[in-house]
C-alpha cells in the first residue's frame, strides 16, 4: 500500500490531537504505530478508516484521496476498509455467524445466501464453525475478537485496521488473537496496527511509525526502529515498555 498524510491535523474542542502530519510511505504491507496512550494513534486510524475528519489537510491510501468532504463517497470508501476494535462491536443479539452475515447483505450487497456462504467458510477457516450459532456472550473475549476479525475480511477489504486488538484480553486469549493477525501478514495483507505488544508489532510489522504529542516523530523499517531508534522520545518509549 502507498499511504500519504499532507498538514492532516484533528482536534477535539480545544484539544489537538493531531498536529500537522506528513508522511509518505509506499511499498508498505504492514505498519505498526506505538507510541505512549494519548499520542493520537487511535485518532490517526479512525482518519484512514474515513470514521472521523481531519479540520485541515489530505489523506491518500493507494494515490487516491480520501474524500472526506463527499458523504456518499466516504461511505463507499468506508465500506472497502476492514477494522478490528479493541472492544470488538459485535451485536449482542445476533450470533457470530449473523455478526458477518449482516454487513454483507446490508452494506455489501450480497445475497442472504451468498451472504452465509462467505461468513461459514471464513469462520471455519478461523477454527470458529462450532461457534457459528452462539451470541457474543456464549464465546471467550478470543473468540469475540477472532469473529470481530473475521466480520472485518468477509467483506474483501483493500486495508484491514487494528486498533488494540488484544488489549481487553488475557494471555491465552491475546495469542489466539495475534496468531490470526500473525497469520493474515504471512498472506501479504495490507494492514494498520496499533498496540503495545511490541515483540509482535516488531515481527509482523515492515514498516513502524513511533505518534507522541499528535506528531509522528519517527518513522522506518520495523527492524531498524526497534534495533536502532533515532528520536530521544523513540528511544525512551522502547526502553521504558522493554525493560521487562
Amino acid at each position: 500500500m502507498r499511504l500519504e498524510l499532507e498538514s492532516l491535523s484533528k482536534s477535539f474542542g480545544d484539544q489537538t490531537v493531531l498536529e500537522d502530519l506528513t508522511l509518505d510511505l509506499a511499498d508498505v504491507r504492514s505498519l505498526a504505530l506505538i507510541g505512549p496512550s494519548g499520542g493520537g494513534k487511535s485518532t490517526l486510524l479512525r482518519l484512514v478508516a474515513g470514521l472521523d475528519r481531519p479540520d485541515s489537510g489530505t489523506l491518500r491510501l493507494n494515490g487516491e484521496p480520501v474524500p472526506f468532504d463527499d458523504e456518499p463517497a466516504l461511505l463507499r470508501y468506508r465500506r472497502t476498509i476492514g477494522t478490528v476494535f479493541q472492544a470488538f462491536n459485535l451485536f449482542p443479539h445476533l450470533t457470530a455467524l449473523e455478526n458477518i452475515v449482516l454487513p454483507l447483505e446490508k452494506a455489501h450487497g450480497h445475497s442472504r445466501a451468498d451472504a452465509r456462504c462467505i461468513a461459514l467458510a471464513e469462520l471455519d477457516r478461523f477454527r470458529l464453525a462450532a461457534h457459528a450459532h452462539k451470541k457474543p456472550g456464549q464465546l471467550s473475549g478470543g473468540q469475540r475478537q477472532r469473529v470481530a476479525l473475521v466480520r472485518a475480511l468477509a467483506i474483501k477489504p483493500r486495508l484491514l485496521l487494528f486498533d488494540e486488538p488484544t488489549s481487553a484480553l488475557d494471555p491465552e486469549m491475546t495469542a489466539e488473537v495475534l496468531d490470526a493477525i500473525r497469520a493474515l501478514s504471512e498472506e501479504g495483507r495490507d494492514f494498520l496496527l496499533i498496540t503495545h505488544e511490541m515483540s509482535f508489532a516488531r515481527a509482523v510489522a515492515d514498516h513502524v511509525a513511533f505518534l507522541a504529542i499528535g506528531k509522528i516523530l519517527e518513522t522506518g523499517p520495523a527492524e531498524a526502529v526497534f534495533e536502532h531508534p533515532q528520536t530521544p522520545a523513540c528511544r525512551a518509549f522502547l526502553e521504558r515498555i522493554l525493560h521487562f
